[in-house]
């Protein structure tokens, strides 16, 4: 197929693999001027996608309005009408960069001639595309990997074109409720996983550092990680701000895309920070930096543990963490980020 006409992404979550599927748009664009490009989301993470300039348009994959759409008639009715959404579309091409059974088969109820998706797709999902790619390579980034999903179609260029677009509305809300003549860092403390999160003290240091040098923290997180972030601000004191909990994605992004550097764990924040091409540092413990690491910016990872050293009940080592990876040697990289001396 030399020139589809319409094709569709599917990739309704999480915030950082929607993050780093981002460069497969560009991509296809590339190849395809003339294709309408659309997505297939989940509308908690439409901010990530909406303001693309090469996506023609955004659909939308409500999973809490679907489920239960064998029992439940409001349901049915949601899924009967998404599908009736897709095949009104013809779409030409559908690429599942999800790569479950639920996409997949939403994938092929499109009635698209073309449905490509990973060859590791899970729960027999790889049995409903027409053509399988092989992204299943550890040595690769998830920006890689999700690039791969356009060979059957073009072959990858040289060029990256990760980006994310910043809402202008959500810009100056941020602008209101932040000091924007003061140069802040934004720090991301928590994780979805315990076992990944660098201790609470070496963050605690590390924003007083960052403070006692005139500039301001802010801390962002989760509606469920409000605790966490609030007591971090208060041991950090005056010139940290948390807003954990209250913004929203867009502004979530407006904050990231306006701090002089950002530094979290690794979580999908951190792939956010890296589509807006702000320097960052990753503190990685028990995951593999090599495979989901900041796209661009490996150089810029820390290590508090060794890969994939984590206590089975996932609890953080705290004290232990702090030891192997000092605030210090943070601030450090830190301060050569700030002067440009740490990047490349």
């Amino acid at each position: 197929m030399e020139h589809p006409r319409k094709i569709l992404i599917i990739k309704p979550s999480s915030l950082g693999d929607v993050a780093t599927c981002l460069p497969l748009v560009a991509d296809l664009k590339y190849h395809f001027p003339e294709s309408q490009i659309d997505w297939l989301i989940s509308p908690a993470f439409d901010a990530m996608v909406r303001n693309h300039p090469d996506l023609h348009r955004c659909l939308y994959f409500d999973r809490s309005a679907l489920a239960g759409w064998l029992w439940n008639p409001s349901s049915t009715r949601a899924l009967r009408d998404l599908i009736g959404t897709l095949r009104h579309a013809r779409y030409d091409v559908v690429i599942d960069a999800q790569g479950l059974m639920r996409s997949a088969l939403l994938a092929w109820a499109s009635g698209a001639a073309m449905r490509i998706g990973p060859g590791d797709a899970r729960e027999g999902a790889k049995f409903l595309y027409t053509h399988r790619v092989d992204t299943h390579r550890h040595t690769q980034l998830a920006v890689d990997r999700m690039r791969l999903l356009q060979t059957p179609l073009a072959p990858l260029r040289d060029q990256v074109d990760f980006r994310l677009c910043v809402d202008p509305a959500a810009a100056v809300s941020i602008q209101t409720r932040l000091d924007s003549r003061r140069p802040y860092i934004a720090l991301l403390p928590a994780a979805r996983w315990n076992a990944k999160i660098w201790s609470p003290e070496g963050f605690a240091q590390l924003g007083k550092l960052i403070t006692q040098a005139d500039m301001g923290v802010v801390i962002l997180g989760a509606p469920v990680e409000i605790s966490m972030c609030d007591a971090l601000a208060a041991q950090i004191g005056p010139g940290a701000k948390s807003l954990a909990g209250k913004t929203h994605l867009a502004e979530m992004i407006a904050i990231l895309a306006g701090a002089n550097a950002v530094v979290g764990n690794d979580t999908g924040p951190l792939h956010v920070a890296a589509a807006l091409k702000r320097p960052l540092i990753g503190l990685y413990g028990p995951t593999d930096e090599k495979s989901v690491g900041p796209w661009g910016q490996l150089h810029n990872v820390l290590r508090f543990a060794p890969r994939g050293d984590y206590r089975r009940d996932g609890a953080p080592r705290g004290d232990e963490n702090l030891q192997r990876l000092p605030a210090q040697q943070v601030w450090k990289k830190l301060q050569e980020l700030l002067d440009g001396s740490g990047s490349r």
